[in-house]
């Protein structure tokens, strides 16, 4: 199975099931023709492969009409001239960064929240100086490699988060501000996601009034699909890519190679709703690491981003009730690679992706029996 084959897939499946694609996602073939001339034809099929398939190119554009996201896929994008650092050896590099590195000594050379640091077996938190939002906070681990972790040291930076998502929370309450409850929690991993900082770490946010917009705005796509549909959208969305062979289960967690990735491999895992407790966040991490650790093995994985989307600490009027926990991976591609994978596109229009979902659930499913 093939992202090329879409739209032969979709014919192929039941009519409720084409019914409900259809609902969600409008797709479409591209064709995108050039003709080489006489002094690129040969530096073309070096690169390529193939002269022929890059005069007759294949592109499929999927878009979800319920959220407005889209991507372009053709996988000879993944085979355009990029610019490489000379230097190849990750672990060399990465421990010069370790001298002078802040983070290896967080108590002593990190600032810490107005309400103090919560502390976990592989991990500490501390406030980040240049802030997002009023609370903005680091979970910092006590390995200084940021691809070195287990699944017990990601389950325990989790745990972590939710600690202290519920002091910034009390915290605020004391200090009279009842309207901080609003928990997001990001990763990102080495240069091309956007670190500034070698040694890995996790960052956290606490935010007033309501959620970031992007987040909110799932929220409301969400509930204006169960009143125009009566059905639940996040349900919905996993028996579509399930369908396909793009969905998975694990325990309670559901895992989807999604249509439109803002960029490649982007992987989503969907917990039940509930609330952002360490039992949950534990969970969510696992899920997480067993991602990340797979992407590793299979894909080269050297940076990435990881987000999650959670619903809010208490009860809202605006209606989380029946919000997931969402979390998102995304590969990030190399970190030798000088040219940035994301450019006015992807900022302003739609995702252009060069890796295929079916290749992504191939390779995350290849060894399923696992425990995630």
């Amino acid at each position: 199975m093939s992202i090329f084959r879409l739209a032969a897939l979709v014919d192929n499946l039941p009519g409720s099931k084409q019914e409900l694609f259809k609902r969600i996602y409008d797709t479409d073939c591209l064709p995108g023709r050039l003709k080489l001339v006489r002094g690129v034809r040969e530096w073309t099929e070096k690169r390529f492969g193939s002269a022929q398939e890059v005069e007759t190119q294949q592109i499929v554009r999927v878009t979800n009409l319920i959220t407005g996201e889209g991507a372009l896929f053709n996988h000879l994008r993944g085979k355009r001239p990029v610019g490489e650092c000379r230097e190849k050896d990750l672990d060399s590099m990465l421990e010069e960064y370790r001298q002078g590195c802040p983070f290896c000594f967080p108590r002593e050379r990190t600032p810490q929240d107005v309400f103090g640091r919560v502390e976990g077996q592989h991990c500490i938190t501390a406030a980040n100086v240049a802030k997002y939002d009023g609370f903005h906070g680091l979970v910092i681990p006590q390995e200084h490699h940021p691809l070195k972790f287990t699944r017990e040291m990601v389950e325990d930076y989790f745990r972590v988060a939710a600690l202290w998502f519920v002091e910034a929370f009390h915290y605020a309450a004391r200090e009279g501000d009842d309207a901080v409850y609003y928990p997001f929690l990001m990763w990102n991993c080495l240069w091309p996601a956007g670190s500034s900082v070698v040694h890995g770490h996790l960052q956290l946010t606490l935010t007033r009034g309501r959620h970031y917009p992007k987040i909110d705005a799932l929220r409301m796509c969400s509930s204006g699909y169960r009143v125009k549909y009566g059905s639940d959208y996040f349900n919905d969305l996993y028996e579509v890519h399930s369908e396909l062979g793009l969905g998975w289960s694990g325990d309670e967690e559901r895992y989807l190679a999604v249509l439109t990735p803002v960029k490649e491999r982007e992987t989503w895992i969907i917990t039940p709703p509930g609330e952002v407790s360490p039992k949950r966040l534990v969970q969510a991490g696992r899920a997480v690491f067993g991602i990340l650790d797979r992407l590793k093995e299979k894909a080269a994985l050297t940076s990435f981003n990881v987000v999650l989307y959670l619903p809010p600490l208490k009860e809202s009027a605006e209606g989380w009730q029946d919000f997931p926990l969402i979390a998102r991976v995304v590969d990030r591609g190399s970190v030798f690679n000088r040219t940035a994978d994301m450019g006015a596109m992807e900022l302003y229009a739609a995702s252009v992706i060069s890796t295929d979902p079916f290749q992504v659930a191939q390779i995350l499913k290849q060894n399923n029996s696992r425990k995630w």
